[in-house]
């Protein structure tokens, strides 16, 4: 199925477009060149110049849910396997890094039965803040210009081949084990609740639901929260 694609030179954030546009209940993506009020997860800054890719997908899932980002996750991985890129793994639950290094984040809002997919993907941005000293590009890994057109129709060609087969249950979600980082790590998770879990990563569910073994042996079933590496 062909869906609709929107492009801007500019916008405050891809997903604010998107927003706008649930009501006509029509799968579409939207992307930009350039975002003036980028955001990640808990309203956090995304840095967005010239450079990045940004795209939003508008979807209305019927099942599967949560492993909605687990498939923006693949699908980034994906396309910068088709890159030629290795050494790609997935921090749960929204970030993909390349060369332990941050280089894609995803947000993932939910408003009623319709879920915006963000992916912020860093292609030929040059420098980041100082505050940002763990994020990479494509441009500082090789050294060269990337094309943000070929890379912006791979990622609309495997985020959509990822989500049919998600929608038709014909999609293995094991192929991302490979990639979750810190399995068997310690680690701490602040949930959104404010409370704080530690323990070791025991696994990803199919659901991808982060499980973590606490100090008391107990299995812990997380859908949200931010993690910390204690290492």
């Amino acid at each position: 199925m062909q869906r609709e694609l929107l492009k801007f030179k500019q916008v405050t954030s891809t997903q604010d477009v998107l927003r706008r546009l649930i009501k006509n209940k029509k799968e579409i993506a939207v992307f930009a060149y350039r975002q003036t009020k980028g955001r990640g997860r808990h309203k956090r800054e995304w840095f967005s110049p010239a450079g990045g890719l940004y795209l939003s997908v508008l979807i209305f899932p019927e099942r599967n849910i949560n492993a909605i980002p687990l498939i923006a996750c693949l699908t980034v991985i994906e396309t910068l396997k088709n890159l030629n890129f290795n050494n790609l793994s997935i921090h749960w639950p929204n970030d993909v890094f390349l060369n332990n290094k941050k280089i894609c984040g995803i947000l993932c809002e939910k408003t009623d039965s319709a879920i915006i997919c963000g992916m912020g993907l860093n292609v030929n941005i040059r420098t980041f803040p100082a505050r940002l000293s763990n994020a990479t590009s494509l441009y500082i890994e090789t050294g060269r210009i990337h094309s943000i057109e070929k890379i912006l129709n791979l990622c609309l060609r495997n985020f959509w081949n990822f989500y049919d087969a998600l929608q038709n249950d014909t999609l293995s979600l094991t192929q991302a084990y490979q990639y979750i980082s810190g399995l068997g790590e310690p680690v701490e998770v602040k949930l959104s609740s404010r409370k704080t879990i530690r323990g070791i990563i025991h696994s990803v569910d199919e659901d991808w639901s982060l499980l973590v073994r606490t100090n008391d042996g107990m299995i812990k079933r997380i859908y949200y929260g931010d993690v910390i590496r204690l290492l």
